[in-house]
């Protein structure tokens, strides 16, 4: 029986739908020595639903490569890990991958902490790390070197785009933060503090407020926000911290005046879990609003991810497919899956077709460009549980990313 669901996971690739498989996929599936790619993310507590999204999303990209005959006959196999949320465990399973089962690409998923931590691991081995949904900068930039890749944009990206929305509503004047307080939490503040001064110097940040992640008592923060009236809330939280923020924030009253929520990432969980907390007229940044996107692959991964998962997409299933394509792609690009600085120099050169258009992977940081949004939130029956995003307005990461030259400068190599 063993086998049979080993043979079932290696060759269930070929069922794919037309739609999803690469026009190359002519040949046989692949059933050879498995290239193994490792995956280190929180698969426990409140916020395993992420790591299971972007786990599927990254098990897609890794089954169209195998129907599609995988790398010279062999198939890629995803071996994972579950850190909780203790980087200390991230980097122990990190190691053993690494030493003990000679995987030579390692993803870190949503704990940007991790992905430093492991990254250095990186460095130390030469195997190459990637940041499955590490939004820090510092994983490809301050604390960046060549061993390290990120599937996504950073909190510079992001913060820019924020400010950039903000630069347009001349009736905001004072705002507040609420952030989880670790590594990606006080790089979102600070990068969307900068980009704010930037765009709009004469708004005043009125307040921070730091929460510890997973907490789930928010009362104390959602007091604190209502001391000082602001006309919006930065909120940088996601997943179960998000949930929890909301539901605080909707039993004091904090958003019952004129202040509004903008939100990051509000896909990054099941919108319908928030359908009865969160504020009208949020604005949220959302990565993956496939019923608005009219890109070729949006809609049948969307389905793709659905049949797997039981559920509709979300934010992190397109993010868990670019890495697994980046990294399908470097290693059948460099022809070889045991050399990785011949794989990293490939990887800057990978360039495909993602769920939500065109993904280009730039060389300087080896980090994937592709589409970014925002939009306002709207409750409506045409959406998934009744909720989804309206107003959708596209940015293209290739035009907001850090400069190289910053961010090699960042690295002092520049």
């Amino acid at each position: 029986m063993r086998r049979f669901l080993c043979n079932a996971m290696l060759w269930g690739a070929a069922l794919l739908p037309a739609a999803l498989v690469p026009q190359a996929a002519a040949q046989a599936p692949a059933r050879g020595e498995p290239v193994k790619l490792g995956m280190i993310d929180i698969y426990s507590g409140g916020f395993a639903f992420i790591a299971d999204s972007i786990r599927t999303g990254f098990q897609i990209a890794l089954d169209e490569a195998n129907a599609a005959g995988g790398f010279k006959g062999r198939p890629f196999q995803l071996v994972t890990a579950d850190m909780g949320t203790q980087v200390e465990k991230a980097v122990t399973e990190g190691r053993r991958m690494i030493l003990e089962e000679k995987i030579k690409f390692v993803t870190v998923g949503i704990h940007s902490g991790a992905a430093i931590a492991v990254g250095n691991l990186g460095k130390e081995h030469k195997v190459l790390v990637l940041g499955g949904f590490a939004t820090t900068k510092r994983l490809t930039g301050e604390a960046g070197h060549p061993y390290v890749a990120r599937a996504n944009l950073s909190t510079v990206e992001i913060g820019s785009v924020i400010a950039a929305y903000i630069k347009g509503r001349p009736d905001i004047k004072r705002v507040a933060t609420m952030a989880p307080d670790y590594e990606y939490g006080q790089q979102f503040v600070e990068d969307f503090v900068r980009a704010l001064k930037a765009a709009r110097p004469d708004v005043t940040v009125v307040r921070q407020e730091w929460s510890k992640l997973g907490a789930t008592d928010f009362s104390a923060h959602v007091t604190a926000l209502q001391a000082q009236p602001v006309d919006m809330i930065i909120n940088g939280g996601f997943g179960a911290d998000l949930v929890n923020f909301l539901k605080a924030a909707r039993d004091f009253g904090l958003f019952s005046g004129k202040t509004q929520l903008f939100t990051h990432g509000v896909d990054l969980a099941k919108m319908g879990a928030l359908k009865d907390s969160l504020p009208a007229n949020t604005v949220s940044t959302v990565w993956f609003p496939f019923y608005a996107l009219k890109e070729p692959r949006a809609k049948p991964f969307a389905a793709e991810v659905e049949k797997r998962m039981k559920t509709y997409a979300t934010g992190p299933t397109p993010v868990g497919y670019v890495a697994g394509r980046m990294l399908v792609e470097a290693i059948k690009k460099a022809g070889t899956a045991d050399d990785v600085e011949k794989v990293l120099q490939a990887m800057g050169s990978v360039s495909f077709e993602g769920p939500t258009g065109p993904v280009k992977v730039r060389a300087c940081d080896n980090m994937a460009m592709y589409n970014f949004y925002v939009g306002t939130v709207k409750r409506d029956a045409s959406y998934p549980d009744g909720i989804g995003m309206a107003d959708v307005k596209t940015f293209p990461v290739e035009q907001l990313a850090r400069p190289c030259l910053e961010l090699l400068k960042a690295r002092g190599t520049g």
